[in-house]
């Protein structure tokens, strides 16, 4: 987005999960399924569109957090420390040319000088595309979210349109190349364009929420080997099970268990009685386990013990490394495909 903010300049605190807040306020966690609190969100957010479209006298084109709620696409909580850099709880229109301003009370104006993809997720209401909006928050979010987000664009049973990961590398081959193309003004390709690049190397979709994707990666950060993502297993009674990320080879379930795991605590208690039954080692991981770098450094260690306890192989999980090299690890691999015109 052309705009003078710099999302470096927001760090890691401020930011709560909604249930961590709810607790907080003494009030109960929201327990309803995913699916459904997005379902709630959606509607609540084509309404705040509108109202903004009636108090206005022309079409407005909506992006950032605003059309990723307007395609129901279930955003990290993470992302909530930008909220100052990329609007917030405010409405996030893209003005057609810099410095073109409609007078909107809580709206925040943008221009992105690149082709956009419009979508309508329902008549009347124009936003840019789920991979648009990813690329253009790209400049402002760390690497982390940024995959993190991708991940949920990739997730199962979305509302929006299917997205793959080559929807994603089709869109940043063309901003890449949007430098070369002085038609356009351009002496550069857009800002963010390196990260989105190496982001793109990290995804790998099939999660079923942020918080799976959040945990994939620091695992891997950790130095521990890549999980495989929501796997179907059968157990020894015939039960077909998915497990959150599972070590195949080593026999071992690795398992994220939200808010909404507090509804049905009996059933996951059966659940895991058979899946340990069935000769896997369990290692459940809950909120509290991600929510500090020491919390972290333990949950890793826990995986790895276990992963030891399977093969004899010991994974030192002390060193962090940087997701960037993860990154461009994975880009050395794929250097055969660079190049490829969208």
């Amino acid at each position: 987005m052309e705009t003078q903010m710099d999302g470096s300049a927001y760090g890691p605190t401020g930011y709560e999960d909604e249930c961590e807040r709810r607790l907080r306020e003494g009030a109960p966690p929201n327990l309803l399924p995913m699916r459904m609190r997005l379902m709630e969100l959606q509607a609540h957010e084509i309404t705040r569109c509108m109202d903004a479209l009636s108090r206005v006298s022309r079409d407005l084109l909506f992006g950032g957090f605003t059309a990723l709620r307007l395609q129901g696409v279930p955003l990290p909580h993470t992302l909530q420390r930008y909220g100052d850099t990329v609007g917030g709880d405010d409405l996030c229109v893209l003005a057609p040319r810099r410095n073109a301003r409609t007078r909107l009370c809580g709206a925040r104006f943008y221009h992105m000088n690149i082709p956009l993809q419009i979508v309508e997720p329902m008549p009347g209401i124009r936003c840019v595309s789920v991979v648009c909006t990813w690329f253009m928050l790209a400049r402002f979010l760390s690497l982390e979210e940024l995959v993190t987000l991708g991940d949920c664009l990739l997730m199962r049973r979305v509302a929006h349109d299917p997205v793959t990961i080559e929807d994603f590398d089709v869109f940043v081959t063309r901003m890449e190349k949007l430098g070369k193309l002085h038609a356009l003004g351009r002496k550069r390709a857009p800002r963010g364009v390196k990260k989105a690049r190496r982001a793109i190397a990290l995804l790998r979709g099939n999660m079923e929420s942020p918080q799976e994707a959040r945990l994939s990666l620091e695992l891997r950060k950790r130095g521990l080997p890549e999980p495989v993502a929501n796997p179907s297993i059968i157990l020894d009674d015939g039960t077909v099970v998915r497990g959150d990320l599972v070590f195949v080879d080593a026999g071992v379930i690795c398992e994220y268990d939200g808010a909404h795991h507090l509804g049905q605590l009996e059933q996951d208690r059966i659940r895991r009685a058979k899946i340990e039954c069935s000769g896997w080692r369990y290692v459940q991981v809950t909120r509290v386990d991600m929510a500090t770098p020491d919390a972290r450094a333990w949950m890793a260690r826990r995986v790895a013990y276990a992963l030891e306890e399977r093969t004899g192989v010991r994974y030192p999980t002390d060193d962090v490394i940087p997701l960037e090299a993860i990154a461009d690890r994975e880009l050395r691999t794929m250097l055969p495909a660079w190049g490829r015109v969208a």
